[in-house]
């Protein structure tokens, strides 16, 4: 923004030059330099006994282009008057500025954060329930192992027990077989004793004499020979029930251990079978892992990508906040430019007023220095300079505004900063003299 300046004057006498006020700035020494009114160098005045209507009518020529130039810088001043309160109109606070634009798309982009990172905390707390289903899983599955590990320990004392319950059977066969043999060697040797005794006894001749009226042999023979075959049979069914009993008993306990046997085998069966259906279910549950993880790691990887793509728009918009501010704060440093050599001008139109008018002004009622001063000094103000700094808060970077070193030095009693060595603009002359009736620096 190019700086607009002005600056007013009154012509000298008495060999010196004219005056220039302090308001003179860099604008105002272009265009006294290429006017063609005041481009001529400002001839000394003639001395004490010059025509002092010549004087007063340059200075009167000077004045009426002062005046306009004034009437000009008037009208940007009014310009930029115009364009404050457009400014300070599109606020809705009058402290500071309605942030509500920019605010509305950042509130809206926080809502998207916080609906993320709900989002976010729902998918992790899906994967906890899912990880602790999981372990429950695999807890019931150990101890579906564990109780099948027992039940193989338990079939196989039973296959053990049942290979024990046939040998066992096998010997008692066996002993049963021997007795069968034993017993039917023994009614045959039993036999050939009584066909052998039945033969001596056939055969033999045997006289005995003994005074006997009632001695029958044949009836004892016969008892004996009864007496021997109810042994024989007793003996016998005793031998045939012992055997009977000890049968029923094995075929009881096969009996048993047949019906252990199957229910072992059906209860192997039903495990076998709930160990397929919880492998089944293991697989589903590591699968929908995978699956939740994989969304997890998309969710995530979108998740970085918008908050980088976010924080460029902050970084964005709060470099935009800061150009705004300092074109604000120009403006306004412009604004109090342009009013500070307002008030100059017309102290200095004053002075003129009362020149004419044969009043002697004070040494306060102005400040002024020669017309080539004012177009030789150097005005160089400290441009206002912000940069942007970067500052971490909450672990976001923040842009954060630092000023120039010339900012702390301008105030609104001196907007323009401070000059480079030498005159400066606004240094105060020494008190007027009064010589041939008119005013001008000693």
């Amino acid at each position: 923004m190019s700086r607009n300046s002005a600056f007013s004057m009154f012509g000298g006498a008495g060999g010196r030059g004219s005056r220039v006020s302090v308001a003179s700035l860099e604008g105002l020494r272009n265009v006294m330099r290429y006017d063609p009114e005041n481009s001529k160098e400002v001839s000394p005045a003639p001395g004490p006994a010059a025509d002092d209507k010549k004087t007063m009518k340059g200075l009167n020529d000077r004045l009426s282009s002062y005046l306009g130039k004034v009437r000009n810088l008037e009208e940007a001043n009014k310009d930029l008057e115009d364009q404050i309160q457009d400014i300070l109109d599109k606020r809705g606070d009058p402290n500071g500025r309605d942030w509500d634009v920019v605010e509305k798309p950042l509130n809206d982009l926080r809502k998207k954060l916080r609906d993320m990172t709900m989002d976010n905390a729902h998918l992790l707390l899906q994967i906890d329930n899912t990880k602790l289903a999981n372990d429950d899983f695999k807890n019931k599955l150990d101890n579906e192992k564990q109780a099948r590990k027992s039940v193989e320990q338990d079939l196989i004392g039973l296959k053990k027990m049942i290979d024990d319950t046939n040998l066992n059977r096998m010997q008692l066969e066996s002993q049963v077989d021997s007795v069968k043999e034993e017993l039917a060697f023994l009614k045959k040797d039993h036999k050939d004793e009584v066909d052998e005794l039945r033969k001596k006894i056939k055969d033999s001749n045997v006289l005995v004499e003994f005074d006997s009226q009632d001695n029958n042999l044949s009836d004892t023979i016969n008892k004996i020979r009864s007496q021997y075959e109810k042994l024989a049979k007793k003996n016998l069914k005793d031998t045939d029930d012992w055997y009977q009993s000890k049968f029923d008993s094995i075929k009881v306990e096969v009996v048993q251990n047949t019906e252990a046997l199957h229910s072992g085998k059906n209860e192997l069966k039903d495990l076998r079978r709930q160990r397929q259906l919880l492998e089944i279910d293991i697989q589903a549950t590591l699968s929908m892992v995978r699956s939740l993880e994989e969304s997890l790691n998309d969710t995530a990887g979108r998740y970085n990508r918008e908050m980088t793509r976010l924080n460029k728009i902050l970084l964005q918009l709060e470099g935009e906040l800061g150009q705004v501010r300092t074109q604000v704060e120009r403006h306004v440093d412009d604004y109090q430019e342009l009013l500070h050599v307002k008030m100059k001008l017309e102290a200095e139109i004053e002075n003129y007023r009362r020149l004419m008018q044969g009043i002697a002004p004070t040494p306060d009622d102005s400040v002024e220095f020669s017309l080539e001063q004012a177009l030789n000094c150097e005005v160089s103000p400290q441009p206002t300079k912000k940069a942007l700094k970067k500052d971490e808060v909450d672990g976001k970077e923040v842009p954060k505004k630092t000023e120039a070193p010339g900012d702390s030095e301008r105030s609104p009693s001196n907007p323009r900063g401070p000059h480079k060595e030498g005159r400066p603009c606004n240094s105060i002359e020494p008190p007027y003299e009064d010589r041939g009736g008119l005013y001008k620096c000693s």
